[in-house]
């Protein structure tokens, strides 16, 4: 079995899954296999599984107190396995393929308020502020540090990039030309490359990052204290501004934020908004046009 998830894992790096998924689905198969073996008290060879199997693995995993989200990615690992297994023979049939997933309720994604913005870009720019008087006009590391999260910040609040997007752009990418500029994303999600215009905030943050970003450590734009700064070093550089700000915020919550506020702010159509982001379909962008729990409350409280 052991052979079969190794051949599922290299199958899925050449469709240029994310490691993340990679890691995920191979996690996911191995598991079901696992338990499958403990009910039968014997390891089953892949022509054996049948639908029953997986609509019981399924039943299993909610009984576990497993979320929707994660039985249902759990399905979809199953049946791009089996169909893989179909694929080269080591299957006749896809017993993952009819099996239903686990009905859950779209919920708007996490979104910063026009407060929370303000705290935490307020902290970002105190912080660099605050630097610049303990250095006397020195260009010092902790300075240099804190005017990279501030640009980090503004990049991310502003263009709704992706982690990855982000610690993988180059110099070279990031087009400044005073009253305009952009950032081109080459290693967008599926390979799909596209550029998106910055607002003043950030081209204001970037140059002046830009203007004190060492020169002889490559051409990565976000460094840290020992090379490229990784999506690890970005998310924790941008929860360390959140923390103190006491504001709980994650790159992927600034994506959230850029995405609502180009909705409900800038009143933008979802095909635009779709655009910027990198979505592949409309129907994903549609997501952010879902009512959140304030507006739900805000709903009801308005009642006579």
């Amino acid at each position: 079995m052991s052979d079969s998830v190794e051949q599922f894992a290299t199958y899925l790096q050449s469709q240029d899954r994310s490691a993340h998924t990679v890691a995920a689905y191979t996690r996911d198969v191995t598991a079901f296999f696992i338990w499958l073996a403990e009910q039968l008290g014997k390891s089953v060879n892949l022509v054996e599984v049948t639908p029953f199997d997986i609509q019981k693995y399924r039943d299993h995993l909610v009984d576990e107190g497993r979320k929707p989200a994660g039985v249902n990615r759990t399905l979809a690992a199953l049946r791009v396995f089996f169909a893989l297994a179909v694929q080269i023979g080591q299957a006749s049939t896809n017993p993952a393929r009819d099996v239903q997933g686990i009905q859950q309720a779209r919920r708007n994604p996490k979104a910063l308020s026009v407060q929370e913005v303000y705290r935490v870009q307020r902290e970002a720019a105190a912080q660099r502020q605050l630097a610049q008087t303990k250095g006397s006009g020195e260009i010092l590391p902790a300075l240099v540090d804190t005017i990279r999260d501030e640009a980090l910040l503004n990049l991310l609040l502003y263009t709704g990039l992706r982690v990855s997007e982000c610690a993988a752009l180059r110099i070279n990418e990031v087009m400044l030309n005073g009253k305009s500029g952009k950032v081109i994303v080459r290693s967008g999600k599926g390979r799909k490359y596209r550029e998106v215009p910055l607002h003043k905030e950030a081209r204001k943050a970037l140059a002046a990052y830009l203007d004190v970003r060492p020169t002889d450590q490559g051409e990565t734009l976000f460094l840290g204290q020992r090379g490229p700064l990784g999506a690890r070093g970005i998310q924790f550089r941008i929860a360390a501004l959140g923390e103190v700000a006491s504001v709980p915020v994650t790159p992927h919550v600034l994506r959230h934020t850029f995405a609502t506020r180009l909705l409900r702010e800038a009143k933008a159509d979802l095909v635009t908004v779709a655009a910027l982001l990198g979505h592949s379909s409309v129907a994903t962008t549609a997501i952010y046009t879902q009512p959140s729990e304030a507006d739900l409350a805000e709903a009801v409280a308005g009642l006579a």
